[in-house]
């Protein structure tokens, strides 16, 4: 089939994350409050940076002082770290469905290449081609999976 040949996989594959990376983003900006969740970011990374200033001094009486108002800013922390898991859970299976699916359907066939030579457990570059090296589907979507990601994350806001 012409979609298990370079450099239609390739392409095939990169299309697929970035289907997939735009959905669950615009998912996250429907129902996620990003502005709120970008202040409680803030706020936690600002205190945090003050907690340590803080504990470095050795004042007692501030870090006690501190240290109740940590519980407010890690509950506020972690109910928008929840808010976004929840939408991860709604993905989660029908996600790793197409990943099997398509793990099938690319078996072990060299789908990119790569100029670099590198094997960690399933993420690996070792069948020469050339002068490159080809990766299977798994390094392949892996790579592109999360640079994808990352790239519509910070593109459609949803990520600060």
């Amino acid at each position: 089939m012409i979609l298990q040949v370079m450099p239609f996989s390739t392409l095939f594959i990169v299309a697929i994350t970035i289907a997939m990376a735009f959905v669950s983003n615009i998912t996250i900006k429907k129902t996620v409050d990003i502005k709120h969740s970008n202040e409680v970011m803030k706020t936690y990374n600002e205190f945090l940076k003050e907690y340590r200033a803080v504990t470095s001094s050795g004042d007692k009486e501030k870090i006690e002082k501190m240290q109740k108002k940590q519980k407010q800013i890690q509950d506020s922390m972690m109910k928008v770290q929840w808010d976004r898991m929840k939408v991860s859970f709604y993905f989660l299976i029908p996600f790793l469905i197409i990943f099997y699916a398509l793990s099938y359907f690319f078996g072990n066939a060299t789908v990119a290449l790569s100029p670099l030579y590198f094997s960690i457990f399933y993420f690996k570059a070792t069948v020469p081609v050339g002068p490159l090296y080809g990766m299977n589907f798994i390094t392949w979507y892996i790579l592109v999976s999360f640079f994808t990601n990352l790239l519509l994350s910070k593109l459609m806001g949803t990520m600060p």
